[in-house]
């Protein structure tokens, strides 16, 4: 079941990720801290992640949207197209809070909240791939950060399991925001 927390969260998510599109953070020159992807190529990969998603409720085979991986999607207005596929996938969220779906995610099937925290792992992290390129003091919200460390270890077991995910390294520091990092493999 996905609870109104849950969705408060992700709400959350999506609003952080668009901080960053308001900055000139699209340069296709200017390295994220993903290896080898520039700062829009990540963009473009989360902007993908919410079609992707959304697709997944369809029950539709995934590798009809694999495209969405590596596509130009953000184009001139990357925050107005972010706010309508976001919009599009909570909606999708929030239509199937209590019916138990099973989504068809190319690594393996998950449930809803599985793949609502997901999203929300992807939102935080590739945001901060993409501000601490040029700001490497960062600090995540606090309770985007609490929510993956109480929820995300399934989706660290999942993305590892099909090698889309570093090990997990030791926090540099205390702090929530380093935990997350840590947890996640990007320390």
């Amino acid at each position: 079941m996905i609870t109104d927390d849950d969705l408060q969260h992700l709400d959350a998510a999506t609003t952080l990720f668009e901080t960053v599109l308001g900055r000139d953070n699209l340069d296709g020159a200017r390295p994220s801290l993903c290896p080898g992807w520039s700062t829009r190529d990540v963009v473009n990969h989360v902007l993908g992640g919410a079609i992707r998603y959304a697709h997944y409720f369809t029950g539709a085979d995934p590798a009809e949207i694999a495209w969405t991986r590596t596509a130009e999607i953000a184009g001139d207005d990357p925050i107005g197209t972010h706010r309508r596929l976001a919009a599009v996938l909570r909606g999708e969220f929030d239509a199937h809070r209590d019916d138990g779906i099973v989504l068809p995610h190319p690594i393996r099937a998950v449930d809803a909240p599985t793949l609502l925290v997901m999203r929300v792992q992807e939102l935080v992290l590739h945001t901060w791939d993409i501000a601490a390129a040029t700001d490497p003091d960062v600090v995540l919200e606090a309770s985007l950060c609490r929510f993956l460390l109480d929820r995300g270890e399934p989706v660290r077991t999942i993305l590892r399991s099909a090698d889309a995910l570093d090990p997990a390294t030791t926090p540099a520091d205390d702090s929530l925001t380093a935990q997350v990092l840590a947890a996640w493999g990007r320390g």
